[in-house]
């Protein structure tokens, strides 16, 4: 048997580029020439372009993300899903934040006393077990924006911070910052002529950041909003349906980080689409959608859902809280083609966890994204 280490460097390096992060994690500590590879950024884009794409699926509750388990390939079958939530994905001991995720990195809000100076964000790579604290400008409303994203072509990681009420901004509220000069830097030349849904959560897609936004001013169909880390402009692109996300629920989310799906609910039919992306265009902001499905159901999903398209199993998973008599409770969907069913989520025994509150279900890839 041919070992590794009679191969050339060129193909051990081919080699590992094609393996899933996880998996290389834990050579590192085997050998020390692949750690230093592992390290080098070139590898890193050339394993990002290459690797088979290894997702987790990853909960937002309480200000906490936790690991979920979710087996669904015999759902067809009439065999019931299983889904339980496994336990805390911890953060240094770090444990109140929000999170915006972006090539398996995820961006941090601590909780601690917004408007104050000294608060930081902090980027973490839990496949790295690296972490990155990073000291704001000026001090953020607890209604700013927060998105990370990078730049094509080359190893550029950027923050995006603005303002998320609707009020007119000034001058400063939109800023840059860049791994590369560790610097803050002020955006100017916004247009601030759109206003986001009202959950106003984005998802990154290929470096750029998308929202469902509408118009300030005119009675115009919602868009899909892009920022784009190259250019640091927004610009505004076409969604497949006509509506109004004031009373329809239209919630934005991504398959593998390789497509962008947009969920639809119309106020005044009962039904619920899912909408994929085939491609979008650079230059003349157009983007070819196809309709992955529509299911018929009488549940109205609030504007705070969340939801993860599994393409081989043909549903969606679909979080929602349910808002009892006596107390909320986080239901999660399983739709597809004539199929809508309710599953409650299972408790790991060794992490009990409260469901009161908004839950936030996303699909995470693994990564080997330098961020020291």
């Amino acid at each position: 048997m041919t070992m590794m280490s009679d191969l050339s460097e060129d193909l051990v390096e081919e080699i590992l580029s094609r393996n899933p992060a996880r998996s290389l994690k834990r050579l590192r500590s085997t050998c020390k020439q692949w750690n230093t590879l592992f390290n080098d950024h070139r590898f890193t884009k050339k394993h990002c372009d290459k690797a088979p794409k290894e997702f987790l699926v990853l909960m937002l509750k309480t200000y906490k993300v936790y690991s979920v388990s979710v087996k669904l390939c015999e759902i067809h079958n009439n065999i019931d899903p299983v889904m339980e939530v496994k336990g805390e994905l911890g953060l240094l001991g770090y444990d109140n934040y929000t999170t915006f995720h972006c090539n398996g990195l995820l961006l941090c809000t601590t909780r601690a006393k917004p408007m104050e100076y000294g608060a930081r964000l902090v980027v973490y790579n839990p496949c790295m077990g690296q972490t990155k604290w990073i000291e704001l400008r000026i001090a953020y409303k607890a209604s700013d924006k927060f998105a990370l994203g990078y730049k094509k072509n080359c190893n550029c990681y950027k923050i995006l911070r603005f303002p998320g009420s609707c009020h007119k901004p000034v001058f400063g509220e939109f800023e840059i910052y860049e791994f590369n000069s560790h610097s803050w830097r002020v955006l100017d030349d916004v247009i601030y002529d759109w206003d986001l849904a009202a959950q106003g959560r984005g998802v990154s897609y290929k470096g750029n950041t998308y929202w469902v936004a509408s118009d300030k001013e005119e009675l115009v169909d919602d868009f899909l909003l892009e920022f784009d880390f190259t250019k640091e402009r927004f610009r505004r692109l076409r969604l497949p349906f006509k509506g109004d996300c004031q009373y329809n629920t239209v919630v934005p989310s991504t398959v593998r980080e390789e497509k962008l799906a947009v969920l639809f609910q119309s106020e005044y039919e009962e039904k619920t689409e899912i909408w994929l992306t085939s491609k979008i265009d650079e230059h003349n902001d157009d983007v070819s959608w196809r309709k992955f499905f529509t299911v018929k159901c009488n549940y109205t999903f609030s504007f705070l859902m969340s939801f993860m398209v599994d393409e081989e199993n043909k549903v969606a998973v679909c979080c929602d809280t349910y808002m009892g008599e006596d107390d909320n409770k986080a239901n999660v969907y399983i739709i597809g083609e004539d199929m809508f069913r309710v599953e409650l989520l299972e408790e790991s025994a060794y992490q009990p966890i409260s469901f009161d509150g908004e839950p936030f279900l996303f699909s995470y890839v693994s990564s080997l994204v330098q961020i020291l």
